[in-house]
């Protein structure tokens, strides 16, 4: 299975849809009074944000991509982002990222039980000493376990992998 790549077009067309649907939950729930619950969807957009700069600190071009655009081209995956970008990362190892992302979702992608929630948490971080992405993926799936060729410089290490977690570590080596 192959994803196109979408758009600037899809990509604005997808951020209105998501915002106006923002909108929409916080006017329903301050009609109904849930103050509350308007406050915490306010939060979470404003986390989402937060979170969608401080990846931008990586300067790597396409996983940002990537990751910005993977709700979008991977709605069955419920996407959870946590981000701890202090420094960038080297720019040459861009499409290596994104290549092994890609494969690890459209493996699994498929197979997806459509009626189980697929919660997909994928955790940065970049600090001085090193790089660190963590791919958290939780659902029902039927397919064979995922093998990959090394690539240089990455290491990738499972810590799980079965049809019902796959959890694996990807870290940038110098």
């Amino acid at each position: 299975m192959k994803i196109p790549t979408l758009s600037n077009s899809d990509v604005i067309r997808f951020a209105n849809h998501d915002f106006m649907n923002h909108l929409q939950l916080i006017k329903m729930n301050l009609e109904l009074g849930k103050v509350d619950e308007a406050k915490n969807i306010i939060n979470d957009v404003s986390t989402a944000c937060k979170t969608f700069s401080n990846i931008n600190k990586l300067q790597l071009p396409k996983t940002v991509e990537w990751l910005q655009t993977l709700q979008w081209r991977f709605p069955a995956l419920e996407l959870t982002l946590k981000s701890n970008v202090v420094v960038p990362v080297d720019m040459k190892k861009d499409e290596q990222i994104v290549e092994y992302l890609e494969k690890t979702v459209i493996h699994v992608y498929d197979h997806l039980d459509p009626f189980t929630e697929q919660q997909l948490v994928i955790e940065i971080d970049s600090i001085e000493s090193s790089f660190k992405l963590t791919f958290d993926l939780k659902g029902n799936w039927d397919t064979t376990q995922f093998t990959h060729q090394e690539l240089a410089n990455v290491k990738i290490q499972t810590y799980e992998q079965t049809n019902q977690v796959w959890k694996y570590v990807l870290n940038l080596e110098d």
